[in-house]
């Protein structure tokens, strides 16, 4: 009894009829491991977002991140094209919260979100950004170092990574090479500039190897980790099938770049509400960590741009195309590449959409669309429509 005279003397008269000792004393903290474990759970063994949840036999309240208004729109396009399968994932650069992750698989019409979280899909020139990342970070090198190479700019062959010299051979800046992809480039830069360490070094930075959300358990994305010297020019150029990502971890990767090099550690959960106490008993983290430096991240965004303007994501965002975003700023890497589960052709596109004045990060998205015989839309042009509807949205 003395024990709780002296404890009530603590609390200020105003709260003390408010009060409850017996019931609010005994509120324990969830193990927040587990708990997120139990919530993956349910969450991807539910065709829908369950908003409710139960726990160590109490009941708690489930609130996501989500934009339905935007989700509404995505799957209304994604209904009307029919890819075979396709994910789409859309990220707040501001708070790093995800406004939308949505499947749909053509054969029995269906939306989902396993696709959007599952790192079984081969990376292919999506990876470039991080070599890019490193080759600008760490080296000399800068997005108007020329390379030479020979032969086709989508190929990967030995012999194009010899430094040799012929009539046939040609010069290009880094950024040219990014924006239109030349593995050859990006092979021969790795070997000369970078080593698999260094390399593999930036990759985690970026989100490889790691969990990348908060509370809930997706899995890690994969890093090829093979020592030879083609394997480092495979890792580097993305010509490979074993440096596997998920659209979730292609949205972030563009999200560092928006961000001017930072990392925000994306969220699907905005809150999670104890039901029986009426209390809120997990909330996100804003968790940042340096990836890239202020000078790198607007080489990274000069290059990403150009891949929009000249590169080849051009085909969707000419000019004349472009009324509804012209107050943005467009970033963006392409890439494809056959294999990954479920198998196809991948399509692949991150971006970023911000505004021109600054007023805020704007958003990154992640298109992912596998085709198996043919093609209905390209990732860019799906993008393009997506970035026009969250704008459409935002203006009211």
């Amino acid at each position: 009894m003395h024990k709780f005279l002296l404890l009530m003397s603590f609390i200020p008269m105003s709260l003390q009829a408010n009060f409850n000792f017996y019931k609010d004393l005994s509120l324990k903290e969830i193990d927040e491991e587990e708990f997120g474990q139990q919530l993956t759970k349910e969450i991807f063994n539910n065709e829908t977002w369950p908003k409710n949840f139960e726990y160590n036999d109490k009941n708690y309240e489930v609130h996501y991140q989500l934009n339905e208004k935007l989700i509404t729109k995505i799957k209304r396009e994604l209904r009307r094209y029919g890819s075979d399968f396709a994910s789409v994932v859309v990220i707040d650069n501001e708070t790093g919260g995800v406004l939308a992750a949505v499947d749909y698989t053509k054969k029995n019409r269906k939306f989902g979100k396993s696709l959007s979280f599952a790192s079984t899909n081969p990376a292919a020139s999506v990876f470039k950004v991080i070599t890019a990342a490193e080759l600008l970070e760490n080296t000399d090198i800068s997005p108007e170092t020329y390379f030479s190479y020979n032969g086709k700019a989508t190929t990967l062959y030995k012999y194009q990574l010899r430094d040799r010299k012929n009539r046939w051979t040609r010069k290009i800046p880094l950024e040219k090479a990014f924006a239109y992809s030349n593995n050859v480039v990006f092979g021969k830069a790795a070997l000369k500039n970078t080593d698999l360490s260094s390399l593999s070094k930036m990759a985690n930075k970026f989100g490889f190897n790691q969990s990348l959300l908060q509370l809930i358990d997706v899995g890690d994305s994969e890093l090829m980790n093979e020592q030879d010297r083609y394997a480092l020019a495979e890792l580097a150029s993305g010509f490979n099938r074993k440096t596997n990502i998920s659209p979730l971890h292609g949205a972030v990767i563009a999200s560092v770049i928006a961000n001017n090099g930072l990392l925000k550690r994306p969220a699907l959960i905005k809150e999670v509400r104890d039901k029986n106490h009426n209390r809120t008993v997990w909330e996100p983290k804003f968790s940042v960590e340096r990836v890239l430096s202020t000078e790198t991240a607007a080489g990274m965004q000069h290059m990403m741009e150009l891949t929009v303007k000249r590169g080849t994501a051009r085909g969707a965002f000419r000019s004349r195309y472009m009324r509804k975003l012209r107050h943005l700023d467009i970033g963006g890497k392409t890439g494809t590449i056959t294999g990954g589960f479920p198998y196809g052709k991948r399509d692949w596109f991150i971006s970023y959409a911000k505004p021109k004045d600054g007023s805020n990060k704007g958003i990154s998205i992640c298109v992912m669309i596998v085709n198996v015989k043919k093609w209905y839309i390209k990732s860019t042009v799906l993008t393009k429509k997506i970035m026009e509807h969250y704008y459409d949205i935002q203006n009211g």
